[in-house]
């Protein structure tokens, strides 16, 4: 499963549930979306974003990049680690399997500067 974000201008970046779904509880947590939009852009359906919400995604990744390991992940819960990835699926504890990588958030960073108008995830 795997959403695309497209901004009005045609940029375009796609990620996967693994990587998704931490971003959008890390991106709740912190409190630049509210609960209803991050869950709201967890269905596959189609949920717009202003040039607004874009800047505020970035700036705030920005700040958090700055102390998260280079290699590092964000778990499910918030926890980061440095601990590579080792690709197998764990039934025993599906928390497991989610992380949003830093080079994941520094591209979802990027295109989120690069988005005034705002961005479609679809």
């Amino acid at each position: 499963m795997g959403w695309d974000l497209e901004t009005p201008e045609g940029g375009r970046l796609s990620v996967n549930a693994w990587n998704w779904r931490p971003t959008l509880s890390l991106l709740e947590e912190a409190r630049v979306l509210d609960p209803e939009t991050a869950c709201l852009l967890g269905f596959n359906g189609r949920m717009t974003l202003t040039g607004a919400d874009a800047s505020r995604i970035a700036a705030f990744l920005d700040d958090y990049l700055g102390g998260l390991p280079e290699h590092g992940r964000v778990r499910l819960d918030g926890e980061v680690t440095e601990e590579p990835d080792d690709h197998r699926l764990h039934r025993d504890d599906l928390a497991l399997n989610y992380s949003a990588t830093a080079s994941w958030l520094r591209d979802l960073r990027d295109f989120c500067r690069a988005a005034p108008n705002g961005f479609t995830c679809m």
